[in-house]
């Protein structure tokens, strides 16, 4: 990479920035630009909501196991893990994948805000906030071995929703992660 590259192709982890997949992230005139697969707001907002009465789901039915300890009630608890389990991960693929396959027909959406808009930039560990931990528990633990120094997550506003969302942007390297933190933290 050239000295005062500002341009980036990561893989941006299905976080509330609704964006996945591979992503083009540039940071030039104090502005941050995001382009890729980003799935409708009711979508993602639907997609985590079932994510989370699934996974809810289980512990009632545990309970229950032990109630009236009969181990069936623990073959269901496991088959809504499985249930959990393919619907997280096929969601996961899926709903960005089809965004990828619109593209030559709609194009990529984008994302731009003002570098001074971004908040919290962090590289490694904790780019599941704001609960996305909970909605993913099972899935935190390795994504977090393989996140190590090279994930940049940080929160931007989001011009959907109005809020802020979290971008979890997997980058090629610790040193290109160390250069995309360096240029989101340059208020």
């Amino acid at each position: 990479m050239a000295d005062g590259e500002s341009s980036f192709e990561v893989y941006g982890y299905r976080t509330s920035s609704r964006f996945g997949s591979r992503l083009n992230v540039s940071v030039e005139d104090k502005t941050v630009t995001v382009t890729g697969p980003r799935v409708p707001v009711i979508i993602y907002r639907l997609w985590i909501a079932i994510q989370v009465i699934l996974l809810l789901s289980v512990l009632p039915v545990l309970i229950t196991a032990l109630v009236f300890w009969n181990w069936i009630y623990l073959v269901i608890a496991l088959a809504l893990l499985v249930v959990y389990w393919l619907f997280s991960s096929i969601g996961a693929v899926a709903l960005w994948e089809y965004q990828t396959a619109l593209a030559p027909e709609r194009g990529f959406q984008t994302a731009s805000f003002p570098v001074s808009a971004v908040k919290r930039v962090k590289i490694g560990r904790g780019w599941a906030r704001n609960w996305i931990w909970f909605v993913i528990l099972p899935f935190v633990v390795p994504i977090n071995k393989i996140s190590e120094g090279i994930v940049v997550s940080f929160e931007a506003p989001d011009d959907e929703t109005g809020k802020d969302a979290v971008y979890a942007l997997a980058t090629s390297s610790k040193e290109v992660a160390q250069t995309l933190a360096g240029l989101l933290e340059s208020k």
